[in-house]
């Protein structure tokens, strides 16, 4: 690779991405550090523990025999239900919460694991599926013969528990950073405060940059501690498949359990998809005063004649994030791979944006960008792009990263001999290679930013993003408009999966 090329995109993902960080950090004053050690910390430590613990563990219950059954087993439109039970993952946690905690009851510290732990399990259903997909059929073939079913079941699962134990990891981190959904819940019932309650309570209250930031620094250690192991597991369950004499394995015949798998798998979509989605049409049609077509169809045109705006913003915002993000990966992604023994330390500083809560980071871009010489860039729509980059840009790279370690570099070589230069060999060579993991990477981020809350609440450009208008919507007066507007949220999140199963022939690389 070329130095300056890859120097550069450092540069650019150290500014958007680990600057505002590195601003936090110098902004701790030692008046700041009783905040992060003061009487209530170890209650909410406990909370904290509770929610991003409970989170985990409910979506590695639900999301390992999940992603067996469609990816493995003989299931009845097993592909069609793999499709299905990815909504949550994509859906916003705070329209999971606003539906979850009416149709299931849950309040205070049970409702809170139980909606992230229901967005989540589709992170574990993906690592396990893709783990178990990389099984040569060979190895399977043999473990039937030397003991049947049960004996392909002892190769399968150590091999994809490190992959599932990995994503738990992953909806630990998500959990315990999360802000709309605890807040929401503790609006309507009991009160349940963590860790992301109290750096934006120390935001709002005082101003105080170095106050939020020393009241973060547990949780930050506890993101770390728990993004650590999952590197460490995604890194050594890279299994060589792409091999050329890979053999694809065979479903396993499911016999006499297959209406158990059938009633469990229904069981989870009922209460992760069907409800939350069946319960904001309800209400978008009439809810309580009756529904009726009529009121569902006055409900989306209020809606889209209200939120037009919003849903443009959002929509423009999250597509230039994507679009920004992608060369950025491409160089990055492919030096990452190629880098040896500093990967895992390289890896770590990559991850560092996604480490911190959402609220800090956005805290961390206003330090830098809310000055008089970007004033013009801080008050414009470009600084909810340039915030979305820095915050998942992460995500692409170690995407980019996992795919560009599985290309042979015999490739890039041979046309290193041939006289193509670094930028030419990236283009021609690495990027077609690399094409549906680049696509997948730009999907995940569009989707992750366009249902992002809680990294832009604090700058001017999310008032004119549509899940701004919808956290305030839901605090202030939740009536049909807001049950409809959260449909079309939901809908514009699947847009592109949607638009990819209808058009798309090559399959996406998305998991790093």
């Amino acid at each position: 690779m070329s130095r300056p090329l890859v120097s550069g995109a450092a540069l650019v993902f150290a500014l958007v991405g680990l600057v505002p960080i590195a601003l936090m950090l110098a902004r701790i004053g030692g008046d700041d550090m009783a905040t992060a050690f003061h009487a209530r910390t170890g209650h909410l430590l406990l909370r904290t523990l509770w929610v991003g613990g409970g989170s985990a563990l409910l979506a590695l219950v639900l999301g390992l025999p999940y992603g067996f059954l469609v990816a493995r087993t003989d299931l009845p439109g097993a592909g069609f239900l793999r499709a299905l039970g990815v909504l949550p993952l994509l859906a916003p946690p705070l329209v999971l919460a606003m539906t979850l905690t009416v149709t299931t009851g849950a309040r205070g510290g049970f409702a809170i694991p139980l909606v992230l732990g229901l967005g989540t399990f589709p992170l574990v259903a993906l690592y396990t599926a893709r783990a178990l997909e990389r099984i040569d059929g060979r190895m399977e073939e043999a473990a039937r013969l030397a003991g049947g079913k049960r004996a392909v079941l002892r190769v399968q699962l150590p091999l994809a528990l490190p992959s599932a134990a990995t994503a738990a990891c992953f909806a630990f981190v998500l959990a315990i950073n999360d802000f709309a959904v605890p807040d929401y819940v503790s609006s309507i019932g009991t009160k349940f405060p963590v860790y992301a309650d109290e750096v934006f309570a120390s935001w709002r209250s005082a101003k105080d940059t170095g106050r939020a930031v020393a009241a973060a620094l547990p949780i930050v250690l506890l993101t770390l501690l728990a993004l650590v192991p999952a590197l460490h597991l995604a890194r050594s369950t890279r299994l060589v498949s792409l091999v050329g004499d890979f053999r694809r394995p065979e479903p396993l015949a499911l016999g006499r359990a297959r209406p158990i798998a059938l009633l469990f798998v229904a069981a989870v979509l009922a209460l992760a998809v069907v409800l939350p989605i069946g319960r904001l049409v309800w209400e978008a049609g009439g809810g309580p005063r009756g529904f009726a077509p009529a009121h569902l169809r006055a409900s989306f045109a209020r809606a889209l004649e209200l939120g037009r705006s919003n849903l443009q913003s959002s929509l423009l915002y999250a597509s230039g994030a994507a679009l920004l993000c992608l060369p950025l990966a491409l160089v990055l992604g492919h030096a990452l791979a190629r880098m040896g023994r500093w990967v895992r330390v390289a890896g770590m500083i990559v991850i560092l944006p996604f480490a911190v809560p959402a609220i800090l980071f956005g805290i961390g871009s206003i330090a830098l960008w809310n000055r008089p010489l970007t004033a013009a860039l801080y008050d414009s729509g470009w600084m909810a792009v340039v915030l979305l980059v820095g915050r998942f840009a992460p995500f692409a790279v170690l995407a980019l990263a996992s795919a560009a370690a599985m290309l042979d570099p015999r490739m890039e070589e041979a046309a290193r001999l041939a006289g193509a230069g670094p930028l030419r060999r990236l283009a021609w060579i690495v990027a077609p290679a690399l094409l549906p993991a680049l696509l997948g990477a730009g999907m995940v981020v569009f989707v992750l930013a366009l249902r992002e809350l809680d990294a832009v609440i604090l700058v001017p450009a999310a008032n004119s993003m549509v899940l701004f208008r919808l956290y305030n919507a839901v605090h202030f007066g939740r009536d049909d408009f807001v049950a409809a507007l959260a449909l079309l949220v939901v809908f514009f999140v699947l847009l592109p999966g949607l638009l990819h199963a209808l058009f798309g022939r090559a399959r996406l690389e998305v998991l790093p």
